[in-house]
């Protein structure tokens, strides 16, 4: 399928055009989400807020009441309140339609997604804060300790959680009686492959495992066009499907498929992102998995959605931007810019980096260029101290190559505090205070967002 690339921009945005190559560049979206008006509402990590795309394109963001809260899974409810998660501040957050934003803590471990049932009650997985090779802990008797589990906040605002029988609960999704099913992955350790598991917990707080495989890691449980459900299990290569019943069907997918997210579109199509060749895929009803062509931009495909209308919204790693894959078979990429500050060039306060996005869509292969040669070989910029070294040693292990260069923040600690988990199941040793202030630094100054 051969698409158009289409721009959309504002006289506003056409009149930044000359802004500098080094304006500062935020990760992609983690999510979106559809509001009854065709708005579409995105997390944003570096900016703190969680926004919305209008039908027309403007873009407003709410910032959150909590600095740095790295907020991520975003769903709406029925009433129109925007719900979404705060996962470095352990919260879920509530947006409601007056602009107020109200926050649920989340104690002993921190949310991932969210999803609101038909009856207003929002439900999330929860990972315990130790995702680390280490043991999950004893079920029988959590006690004080952090846990991994499903939570859900009923329309009072009081909060049931309901720890998992074992291991993390890599997704969750809602049947068609409010009960959740739950993807769950048990670490197999330094030395054993991992477990994955199939589970349904009922509204009461009840287990039930429906499926359990071996070096498994099963994750993007979603709702298809049928009421059944579908998942995808990378370790095994496996696309599964949940029929009426509990009935589990696999298929086994191409070589080198990764799914990134997955949705369903009305027709009965699975897409998924992930693609590092920047394409979106697709599943067939049939089965049949294709890639749609789209000009390659050294960009891997993330967060997705299947509008109501049956268009493809869809978000990059390192292009902030989003993608649009319309029905016509137009690729259409709205600059993201915000509204309160459309007559500023530039605003930095923080982790804020607000700038008006047409300077960023003329600079970006000028700044991609400059790093082309790095990203191709994996190199990393000499500073003198072999640092560079350090990076090779303790950070790649954790991180391809391609995403540290690409990568832009305004402060590296908390990305480079995450890698400790990693480290750990992975056999590395871990960074020593010296060694994560000298890492921090080093990526600050090379790889920082005024870069």
């Amino acid at each position: 399928m051969k698409a158009t690339i289409v721009i959309l921009m504002t006289a506003v945005l056409l009149g930044a055009l000359s802004l500098p190559a080094s304006a500062c560049r935020p990760f992609g979206s983690y999510q979106f989400a559809e509001d009854m008006d065709g708005g579409i509402w995105f997390t944003e990590g570096d900016n703190n807020s969680v926004s919305r795309l209008a039908p027309d394109g403007a873009v407003i963001a709410h910032k959150l009441p909590t600095p740095a809260a790295e907020p991520s899974s975003v769903t709406v409810d029925a009433k129109g309140n925007v719900w979404f998660v705060e996962s470095d501040a352990a919260k879920i957050g509530r947006l409601d339609k007056d602009g107020s934003i109200v926050e649920f803590p989340v104690p002993n471990g921190h949310p991932i997604s969210v999803k609101v049932d038909s009856r207003g009650e929002v439900w999330f997985n929860q990972m315990a804060g130790n995702e680390n090779g280490k043991e999950h802990g004893d079920h029988a008797s959590h006690g004080n300790h952090r846990v991994a589990a499903i939570g859900r906040i009923d329309t009072k605002g009081n909060l049931h959680i309901y720890p998992t029988p074992a291991g993390w609960p890599t997704s969750v999704v809602l049947g068609p009686r409010d009960e959740a099913w739950v993807t769950l992955l048990i670490p197999g350790g330094k030395e054993g492959s991992p477990e994955g598991q199939l589970a349904r917990l009922s509204r009461s707080g009840q287990w039930t495992i429906v499926e359990t495989w071996k070096n498994s890691c099963p994750s993007w449980l979603t709702r298809d066009a049928g009421g059944g459900l579908a998942f995808s299990d990378h370790c095994r290569g496996i696309l599964g499907r949940v029929f009426s019943g509990e009935r589990v069907v696999e298929q086994r997918l191409p070589g080198k498929t990764y799914i990134q997210q997955m949705a369903a579109a009305p027709d009965g199509t699975l897409w998924f992102t992930g693609d590092e060749k920047s394409r979106l895929g697709r599943i067939a009803p049939n089965g049949d998995v294709t890639y749609l062509d789209r000009p390659e931009n050294g960009d891997t495909t993330m967060a997705l959605l299947v509008t109501r209308k049956g268009d493809v919204v869809f978000s990059e790693f390192y292009n902030y931007n989003i993608n649009r894959l319309t029905r016509n078979g137009e690729y259409v990429e709205h600059l993201v810019s915000i509204d309160e500050r459309k007559d500023e060039r530039e605003v930095k306060e923080g982790e804020v980096c607000y700038v008006q996005f047409g300077a960023r869509i003329a600079a970006k292969a000028e700044m991609d260029a400059k790093r082309a040669e790095e990203v191709r070989n994996g190199r990393f910029k000499p500073d003198g101290k072999g640092t560079e070294k350090l990076v090779e040693q303790k950070c790649l292990i954790c991180h391809d190559s391609r995403r540290l260069l690409l990568s832009r923040r305004s402060d590296w600690t908390p990305s480079l505090t995450r890698m400790h988990s990693y480290r750990d199941l992975r056999g590395v040793e871990q960074l020593t205070a010296d060694e994560t202030t000298r890492l921090v630094r080093y990526f600050n100054e090379y790889y920082g967002l005024e870069r």
